[in-house]
């Protein structure tokens, strides 16, 4: 038996609500691009530093394609796919590991114009601080500086001319003063977002059980009055559109202030509880059960009409004769429970169709109860 059927104002707060694939795809976008920057930024520079002679022609036509590559190579995987099974579906951090690299490279063969490129490097870092976990930054800070001061000491070494050694040392130095402590701002963001993400679960975990309490009976678990009349509202329309038929059925669980009376209403808890079980055990997917009020219960019987809902009714109906329910003293309390059916007719608002079922409700039981009376 379906309790959990959304009607089409759930499947618009669904829609609203869950927008994580726009989103997602909107910062892998966002995260492909600052990458693709900070991979081809250099590439102008260099073309610039050899069309001055300050770089080797044969190394930027290899260097600038193969940036090229890497970056078509990232953009594929996120326009047909590919990599999304992988932790990382945008490939983020190996894509900044590679920008630093590349950059490097670039470092290399400046010469004289070397120091435009490090502004490339903390651009590289500040976007990994807001894109990757604390841990994935400091790895990358010290893929940075391992990278930076292997290029820096092999020019100062192989080409001192190029490279002084001093000068060098002053650049490495500004690394040193520069990367580790956006490792440390990274660890500091990474700490927000887990708050944030925390916050984010509490309140959605909040609108949940504040969702739960608007539409269902605590006692029963199942709808409430006013979300079972907005499931009966919903099949309406269908059925409207479609001339498919449907019923529903007012129950009455039989004898029930006696039984409140004579075994408390701990007693009587206990039938309410048993009977909605019974109930969503007997009942088929496609119908519905809500509590209407006290010891009556709306079932919403989709596509039957008259005669098959009278099938379904007195199949819960026997299933509730044959019932017992233990007290809290340990005794047994026998149910019946009476029901009204009515059939939907074309045209038909809501309010009259129930109060048919209502009707025949008061029939059945006028008529010795433990029974089942459609209008």
């Amino acid at each position: 038996m379906n309790t959990e059927q959304p009607s089409n104002v759930d499947h618009a707060e669904a829609f609203a609500s869950a927008p994580q694939g726009p989103q997602l795809l909107r910062s892998r976008r966002q995260q492909l691009t600052a990458a693709t920057v900070a991979i081809s930024g250099g590439i102008p520079l260099m073309v610039a530093a050899a069309a001055i002679g300050q770089a080797p022609w044969t190394a930027v036509l290899i260097w600038a394609p193969l940036c090229l590559v890497m970056n078509l190579l990232a953009w594929a995987g996120m326009k047909f796919s590919w990599a999304h099974r992988w932790r990382d579906p945008t490939l983020t951090a190996p894509q900044i590991a590679w920008a630093i690299g590349s950059t490097a490279v670039c470092y290399a063969m400046l010469g004289p114009l070397r120091g435009m490129v490090l502004p490339m490097v903390a651009l590289a870092i500040v976007f990994a601080i807001f894109a990757l976990p604390a841990r994935t930054v400091r790895w990358l800070t010290w893929w940075t500086l391992g990278v930076y001061g292997a290029v820096m000491s092999t020019m100062s070494w192989w080409q001192p001319a190029r490279f002084p050694p001093l000068e060098e040392a002053i650049y490495f130095g500004s690394l040193l003063l520069a990367v580790p402590p956006m490792a440390l701002l990274a660890a500091r963001m990474s700490e927000l977002r887990a708050r944030l993400a925390r916050q984010k679960s509490e309140l959605e975990q909040a609108l949940q059980r504040i969702r739960q309490t608007a539409e269902r009976d605590e006692l029963t678990g199942l709808f409430n009055r006013r979300r079972i009349l907005e499931e009966l509202l919903a099949v309406q329309k269908r059925a409207q559109r479609s001339a498919a038929p449907f019923a529903v059925a007012m129950v009455d669980i039989d004898h029930f202030k006696d039984i409140n009376d004579r075994h408390g209403h701990a007693g009587g808890d206990a039938v309410l509880r048993r009977f909605a079980q019974i109930a969503q055990d007997t009942l088929r997917a496609v119908d519905m059960l809500g509590r209407w009020g006290g010891e009556e219960f709306l079932i919403i019987l989709a596509s039957e009409d008259v005669a098959g809902a009278t099938v379904v009714a007195e199949r819960l109906r026997l299933a509730v004769s044959a019932l017992e329910v233990e007290r809290p003293d340990g005794g047994r309390i026998r149910l019946t429970v009476s029901m009204g059916l009515a059939g939907w007719q074309a045209g038909e608002p809501a309010d009259r169709l129930i109060a048919r079922a209502d009707q025949a409700l008061y029939r059945a039981k006028a008529g010795g109860r433990d029974r089942v009376v459609h209008d």
